[in-house]
């Protein structure tokens, strides 16, 4: 049986672009377990945001996606032409199981939750043409799990990456991770992590974890001891919270992450809303000083990036500049995202009753207001978060803010930092033309 997995374009209506410097974590991973369950199934791998992926040319028994939320039309209509013309389609990530009776029609077999303990029978009912219409993968133990097959592309990637844990303890509202993922933490034994990234022949690398130090952090202690002994001349960065640094044994914490080798921390600031924060459920995040939370991470020679989001119907038009004004404050950059109730969280059914009406999946990228405020426009909402982006990323605030990670961390956490803020603030602003062309179109 011969089988192609695809990661779905991210571009406005299935536009191909430049993609992400990481191959796409889920396929590689459902490639080592298709050669562990299966190892006679013929395997392709395509990254449709840096290639094309023509239906019609695929000579695939069975097709599989795993969607996002903002992938979702294009892989609908992907799938439509492919069962036209008779191939098997398996429909599976955070989206379709938010939403499996959305995604249904689209596909032979909707894939519920993780699939490491039914993706040898979802396999074996395709060869057969048996295939149920659901499958549910709960969650499965990550102790054992194969390695990523790495091997398959036609494309090349700067980073490479790991995985340590799945779930979150955290609930807040505008995230899937602790429904999909489940809200108890599972870990992988740590040898094996340090293994993986020792035999992998990539430098850089992206920790893919939700939160690469929030699950636990004597665990994390322990995890990046052992790897400060064995993982020499690599380097990583990764997403976490700020509530850790209240930890008895955060400096540790930092020494031993910095030891092996994470250079860069995207945190997670949420918003500087106090009333978005309390709507979110993230106030128990940030711990009890966010700006000293930062001041010491970056002291131990790694750079901070905030994770923010904008434009929520808490929000104030006055809390665009304040970011402005925090990022300046304490040298960092920010990546603003536009507040986005998606399927499957409490946000979405908290907003629903103000979703704009006609809107595609598509449109939950981001980039756009998806929901009407009680204040601003969705016009006024968007340029702000552009002129936002804009206002943070030219390249003398970029070069201050490297100038300002402590030395500990020189030279790899200053050349992360700019490898990171860099193409950010060009894919921005390349955004930004997009979004002035489709306002003059319209």
């Amino acid at each position: 049986m011969k089988l192609t997995l695809v990661s779905p374009p991210f571009g406005e209506k299935g536009q191909k672009s430049k993609g992400l410097p990481i191959a796409p974590p889920v396929l590689e991973y459902l490639a080592g377990l298709t050669r562990r369950e299966r190892p006679d199934v013929e395997l392709t791998l395509v990254d449709a945001n840096k290639e094309n992926f023509d239906p019609d040319k695929c000579d695939a028994d069975l097709i599989g996606f795993t969607v996002l939320t903002p992938q979702a039309p294009w892989v609908y209509r992907t799938a439509d032409r492919l069962r036209a013309s008779g191939k098997q389609v398996v429909l599976g990530g955070i989206h379709v199981t938010a939403l499996p009776d959305e995604a249904s029609p689209h596909a032979d077999t909707i894939i519920i939750g993780e699939a490491e303990d039914i993706w040898g029978q979802v396999l074996d009912d395709a060869s057969k043409g048996t295939l149920q219409q659901f499958y549910k993968g709960g969650l499965p133990s990550i102790e054992g799990i194969p390695r990523p097959v790495t091997d398959l592309w036609k494309t090349s990637y700067v980073y490479g990456y790991f995985q340590t844990s799945r779930g979150c303890p955290h609930r807040c509202t505008f995230c899937s991770v602790h429904k999909f993922f489940g809200g108890r933490v599972r870990h992988r034994p740590i040898q094996d992590v340090v293994d993986e990234v020792c035999a992998s022949r990539k430098r850089l690398f992206w920790g893919i974890d939700d939160n690469i130090w929030g699950t636990s952090v004597k665990r994390s202690v322990e995890l990046y001891r052992e790897m400060s002994k064995s993982v020499r001349g690599k380097w990583w960065f990764g997403s976490a919270d700020l509530v850790s640094m209240d930890h008895p044994d955060s400096e540790q914490l930092l020494k031993y992450a910095r030891g092996a080798g994470l250079t860069a921390v995207l945190v997670g600031w949420e918003s500087n809303n106090p009333g978005s924060l309390e709507e979110y459920k993230a106030v128990t995040k940030q711990g009890r000083s966010r700006r000293d939370a930062i001041k010491k991470i970056r002291a131990a020679g790694i750079e901070v990036m905030l994770f923010i989001m904008v434009g929520g119907r808490q929000d104030r038009a006055a809390d665009f500049d304040g970011i402005r004004a925090l990022c300046d404050e304490l040298d960092v950059s920010a990546h603003p995202v536009m507040t986005t109730p998606f399927p499957g969280t409490e946000l979405y059914e908290l907003y629903r009753p103000h979703l704009i009406p006609g809107l595609g999946w598509d449109s939950f990228d981001g980039n756009r207001a998806v929901y009407e405020h009680p204040t601003m426009s969705p016009e006024e909402r968007e340029d702000a978060i552009i002129r936002l982006r804009a206002d943070l990323f030219t390249i003398p605030k970029i070069l201050k803010r490297m100038s300002r990670v402590s030395l500990k961390g020189f030279p790899m956490s200053h050349i992360t930092s700019w490898m990171i803020q860099f193409p950010q603030g060009r894919a921005f602003n390349q955004y930004a033309r997009e979004h002035s062309e489709r306002m003059k179109k319209n």
